[in-house]
């Protein structure tokens, strides 16, 4: 539990980065017998340190129960600090990365937890002093198909709904798996991925459907939209016969998202991809 005991003890939240940060926190006053459940709202927008639940009233000990500390940003992670201060001396509790949409929780039977933004919690493993894992897997499902049948052949663009969104100096291993159709079997494609973020590293290969028996195989990619150029063909029109995998590491230089990209051979014949489409993904360092 965290106990606020004195009118100068308080619970405070430093936020990194300029963006929007909500934080609810529900705590109990216990004046002798007579027991008071209370709450506060926090709203923070700033890169500051904001005070999340205030001092007890004289003669009076303050336990908060939970506390709630969700990144409400759609792209741009934060690093949250929780802090407890007498009044003259202010310790760090905990010091936490949310990424966009990540939520971190308080429970005083549990302690400290994070969440994606799929409420699944992010675990961390080790082998001896050794970080094996930083976070357990991370799901993304694609909810509804996305077309690319551009006027112009072999333009890239987004597979919107299928990314991720990554933190710089961080790195992530991504795995893509996607199921399409084309137009087709005459109309080939290209799979790959990009970021509007600088990179530090980035290395990953790709393949996808060529005919029944064949794939594309792209290997040793460095940079952003590889290949190129799109294949010539596809297996099947249907989506049970053309499937891409794109899968590799990325370390970012600056905050960003990563996002799986597309094309199609010949210009205006549709390639899509198909909802429930998958990205795995995972924090390594």
């Amino acid at each position: 539990m965290i106990i606020l005991s004195s009118t100068s003890d308080l619970l405070r939240v430093t936020t990194s980065a300029a963006i929007t940060v909500d934080v609810h926190a529900t705590y109990v006053d216990l004046n002798g017998s007579t027991v008071t459940p209370g709450r506060t709202n926090t709203a923070i927008s700033t890169a500051t340190t904001t005070t999340v639940v205030d001092s007890p009233a004289s003669s009076t000990y303050r336990t908060v129960k939970t506390l709630y500390i969700r990144n409400r940003h759609a792209t741009t992670s934060v690093d949250i600090t929780v802090l407890h201060t007498d009044g003259t001396t202010s310790v760090e509790l905990g010091k936490f990365t949310l990424l966009a949409g990540f939520m971190l929780s308080y429970d005083e039977n549990k302690g400290f937890a994070t969440f994606n933004v799929y409420g699944a919690v992010q675990m961390a493993e080790l082998t001896g002093s050794i970080p094996a894992a930083v976070n357990s897997t991370n799901l993304v499902v694609l909810s509804a198909d996305v077309t690319n049948n551009n006027a112009v052949a072999n333009s890239i663009a987004d597979v919107t709904g299928l990314s991720f969104s990554m933190t710089s100096g961080q790195t992530y291993y991504f795995r893509f798996n996607i199921w399409y159709t084309a137009a087709a079997t005459t109309t080939g494609s290209r799979w790959s991925v990009s970021s509007a973020a600088a990179i530090t590293r980035l290395a990953y290969r790709s393949r996808y459907s060529l005919t029944s028996t064949s794939e594309t195989i792209n290997s040793g990619l460095i940079a952003f939209d590889l290949p190129a150029a799109s294949n010539a063909s596809s297996t099947a029109t249907t989506s049970g016969g053309n499937r891409a995998v794109i899968e590799g590491f990325i370390t970012p230089a600056a905050d960003g998202t990563l996002t799986a990209r597309f094309a199609s051979e010949v210009a205006s014949s549709a390639i899509i991809a198909k909802a429930g489409s998958l990205l795995e993904w995972y924090r390594v360092l």
